[in-house]
């Protein structure tokens, strides 16, 4: 709106050298000026009601260098006439002429690891001149950007299995996780005497060994050597 307080400005200051002088020449320029510095601003004033902008990201998640897809939704305003312009971030999205509406779908390249802020989506409305502009946002959203998986050799999960069971506890102990129905198959000691005095059927007691074969992977990220290395330390671990 700078732009229209200066040419409006420059139309008074024309219109009283006009009175002043009684040059009737300034008066076109003058009145000109006046009414586009009155125009404009209503022009985009008009253009910007009931348009807006959102921004839809497809995922809440994406790994480093994937494609992030997403949707802006872009309304025009009561005049669909002037000039348009829609960004996301420092990228231009084209926005279809003629059209009141439209779902544009857009593309981004996750490049860092760690939550990365998505948007906002940015729709400028100005009046036919370039004069004035106004800027509509769309809320701001947010990626969860993990890092880079390579593939693994079936060597190297081999060798980690078997260390993995070679450290499990040899001495890990039975617990008690259910009752089942007794076979005479197995041992006696495991029947369960009180459900077979409560209910007169025979019940075995079910153990589970307590020791779990899964593989643990700790990453001590507290003093890396530098940022570099703790990207490599997590692409690493997180493979």
């Amino acid at each position: 709106m700078r732009r229209a307080a200066q040419l409006g400005a420059a139309g008074a200051l024309l219109c009283l050298l006009a009175l002043l002088f009684a040059a009737s020449a300034l008066d076109v320029p003058g009145i000109a000026l006046l009414l586009i510095a009155v125009l404009a601003p209503a022009w985009v004033r008009l253009a910007a009601a009931r348009a807006g902008v959102t921004l839809e990201p497809a995922a809440a998640t994406a790994y480093e260098g994937e494609r992030i897809s997403m949707a802006i939704n872009a309304r025009r305003g009561l005049l669909p006439l002037g000039t348009a312009e829609l960004r996301v971030g420092e990228l231009a999205v084209p926005l279809p002429a003629g059209r009141a509406s439209a779902r544009i779908p857009v593309a981004a390249v996750a490049e860092r690891r760690g939550r990365q802020a998505v948007g906002p989506a940015r729709l400028r409305l100005g009046d036919p001149l370039g004069i004035c502009m106004r800027e509509l946002r769309s809320d701001e959203d947010e990626v969860l950007v993990l890092p880079r998986v390579y593939p693994v050799s079936a060597g190297i999960l081999e060798r980690v299995q078997r260390g993995s069971v070679r450290g499990m506890r040899t001495d890990a102990q039975l617990h008690l996780d259910s009752l089942r129905s007794y076979d005479a198959s197995g041992p006696a000691s495991r029947i369960h005497w009180p459900t077979v005095a409560r209910t007169g059927e025979l019940m075995a007691r079910e153990f589970v060994a307590d020791a779990d074969p899964r593989v643990l992977v700790v990453l001590d990220a507290r003093l890396p050597a530098c940022e570099e290395s703790l990207d490599d330390a997590l692409r690493a671990a997180a493979s």
